[in-house]
C-alpha cells in the first residue's frame, strides 16, 4: 500500500522524481533501482519484518535503500553517522538488525538493472506493517526507537500535504539529515504529492541560495538554526532570485525577529511554523494565510483528525503539558511496553493512541498552539532533544561539584543552548566541568558553564530556583 502510493502510482509520470544535482531518476527509474536493491536484500536471506540498519551517507542512495526496504516489508533503522560508538552499539543491541548498511551504493546491488524488467507484481503489506524505527537522542538516556507503521506515515503525510498545499508543481529542497523524521518525511511528502524532491544533504550552507535559484525550489523545510545561519551569511541577498512558496520550520523555537526578517525580505513566501515530535510526527502546522498567528508566536493548528488538550493546566496562566491523541501517534518504542514508556498509551474504549509530550503549551480560543517551555528539563539544540537531568548526573560526578543544575537558554543560532550552573569552592572545578562537556556530543559544545561560590538560590518550595539562576546569568551576577 505505502510503496504503491509512493512510487508505483506515479510510474506513468515521465518527470524527474528526485535529483541530487549529479544524478536524477524518474519514478520508473527509481522503482527499478529500488526493486534491484530489493532483490539484493532477498538474496541475503532477509524477510518481511527484519530490521536493516542504514547509516546516512549519500542521500540519493539512502532513499533508494529506504524504498527497497519498504517494497520488501523490511523495517529500516536510519542511524546518524554522528552517533557515538556507544550509542550505535546500544541501537544495534536494541533492534538486532539482520543487516547493517551504510547509505552509499553496495557493490553487490550495483548490478545492471532494467527499468522495464523490474515492473512486476509485488506483495502488498497490511497498513499496520512496521516501516521504520527512529532512535531518539541518546542524551536522554538509553536511545529509544520510535516505531512508525504504514498507516501513521500515510495519515501524517497526507494531513501535512493538505495543510502545506504540496502538489505536483512543487519542488522541495531537502538539506536535512534523513535520520531526522523532519528530513525523512520530505521523501514521503514529495512522492505522495507528486512533487519533485531535490537533495542537498552535506552541502555547505553557503550553496543553498544557489540551489534554491538553480532548481527553482518552491518549498524549503528548514530548522530555525539553519535559517539564522543563512541570514548571517547573506542568504537574503539573493531573495529576488527565489521561487519559494513557503519555508517551513520545526524542531526548535522560531524567534519572532527571524520571522520578521524573512517576511520583509521574502514578502511572497509564507513562513510556516510547525510543532511535533518523533513519537507523534507532526501535531500542528500553521495555515499559510494566518500570518497574524505566526507573528503572535503560534506554531500552528492541530492537523485535521488530531485531538490535543492540556494536562495539569494552571488556571492563572492557561499553561499545561500538551497531550496528543490521533492517527499521528506512533506505535510506541521498540521493545518497550506502553505502560513502561512514560508517554504512550491507548484509550481502552476507542483504541486511539495518545502521547504525553512533556512540552508546555497554551491554546488560544481558535485552537492555535503556543509553545511555553519544556517539562522535565528537556532542551532542544539544533533539533536534538537533550535531557538536562542526564547532563546534571554526569556533572555531579565531577570532584568538587557541590550542586549542579542544567537548563536551556535562548540562542539566536541554535534555538536553545545548554547552561550548566555549578556550586564549587575551587575555580579549577569549572575547568574540569568544561573538559567533561567537551567529551559530550557535538551539539553540546556551545554549553555555557556558570560557577557559584555559594549555595544555589531556592524557591519557596526549597527547590533550586532555576529562573533566578538564569536572571543572575543574564545580568552578569555570576
Amino acid at each position: 500500500m505505502l510503496y504503491w502510493r509512493l512510487i508505483e502510482s506515479h510510474l506513468a509520470d515521465p518527470r524527474i522524481a528526485i535529483s541530487n544535482g549529479s544524478r536524477e531518476y524518474t519514478f520508473r527509474q527509481l522503482h527499478a533501482r529500488a526493486r534491484s536493491y530489493g532483490a539484493f536484500l532477498r538474496s541475503r536471506g532477509l524477510k518481511a519484518g527484519d530490521r536493516v540498519l542504514i547509516t546516512d551517507r549519500e542521500p540519493l542512495e539512502t532513499v533508494v535503500l529506504l524504498l527497497a526496504c519498504i517494497s520488501e516489508g523490511l523495517v529500516f533503522v536510519p542511524v546518524n553517522r554522528h552517533m557515538t560508538t556507544d550509542e550505535r552499539d546500544a541501537v544495534v543491541k536494541s533492534c538486532s538488525p539482520a543487516l547493517i548498511l551504510d547509505g552509499s551504493a553496495d557493490p553487490e546491488a550495483e548490478t545492471a538493472w532494467d527499468e522495464d524488467a523490474c515492473i512486476e507484481d509485488r506483495k502488498q503489506y497490511p497498513e499496520d506493517t512496521l516501516v521504520y524505527i527512529i532512535y531518539t537522542s541518546g542524551t536522554e538516556g538509553t536511545p529509544k526507537g520510535v516505531c512508525g507503521s504504514q498507516k501513521q506515515i500515510l495519515f501524517c503525510s497526507d494531513a501535512i500535504n493538505r495543510r502545506l498545499g504540496n502538489n505536483p508543481e512543487d519542488r522541495i529542497l531537502c538539506s536535512l539529515p534523513l535520520t531526522f523524521d523532519y528530513g525523512l518525511y520530505q521523501i514521503f511528502l514529495a512522492f505522495l504529492s507528486g512533487a519533485q524532491l531535490y537533495l542537498s544533504s552535506g552541502e555547505v550552507l553557503q550553496r543553498i541560495p544557489y540551489l534554491l535559484k538553480k532548481w527553482k525550489i518552491t518549498a524549503f523545510p528548514a530548522l530555525p538554526t539553519m535559517a539564522a545561519l543563512l541570514v548571517r551569511t547573506g542568504f537574503l541577498d539573493h531573495a529576488d532570485d527565489f521561487s519559494l512558496r513557503y519555508i517551513s520550520f520545526t524542531g526548535e523555537v522560531l524567534p519572532l525577529s527571524l520571522i520578521q526578517t524573512l517576511r520583509e525580505a521574502l514578502p511572497r513566501t509564507a513562513v510556516i511554523p510547525m510543532y511535533g515530535m518523533t513519537e507523534c510526527k507532526r501535531v500542528a502546522v500553521m495555515p499559510a494565510d494566518r500570518t497574524d498567528k505566526v507573528m503572535a508566536g503560534s506554531c500552528g493548528l492541530p492537523l485535521d483528525g488530531v485531538k490535543v488538550w492540556l494536562v495539569n493546566k494552571e488556571e492563572e496562566t492557561g499553561i499545561g503539558e500538551l497531550a496528543v491523541e490521533g492517527p499521528n501517534v506512533m506505535e510506541g518504542y521498540w521493545g518497550i511496553r506502553d505502560e513502561d514508556s512514560g508517554i504512550f498509551e491507548s484509550d481502552r474504549e476507542t483504541g486511539r493512541r495518545r502521547v504525553y509530550t512533556g512540552d508546555l503549551f497554551r491554546i488560544d480560543s481558535e485552537g492555535f498552539l503556543y509553545f511555553c517551555g519544556r517539562r522535565n528539563g528537556i532542551i532542544k539544540i539544533r533539533g536534538y532533544r537533550v535531557n538536562g537531568f542526564r547532563i546534571e548526573e554526569v556533572i555531579r560526578k565531577v570532584a568538587g561539584v557541590k550542586e549542579a543544575a542544567v537548563t536551556g537558554l535562548p540562542d539566536p543560532v541554535t534555538g536553545e543552548h545548554a547552561a550548566v550552573f555549578i556550586y564549587a569552592d575551587d575555580a579549577s572545578v569549572g575547568r574540569t566541568v568544561e573538559e567533561t562537556i567537551r567529551r559530550m556530543p557535538f551539539y553540546l559544545q556551545n554549553t555555557e558553564v556558570f560557577i557559584l561560590h555559594k549555595p544555589f538560590p531556592r524557591n519557596r518550595n526549597g527547590k533550586t530556583d532555576l529562573k533566578k539562576l538564569c536572571v543572575m546569568a543574564r545580568e552578569g551576577l555570576i
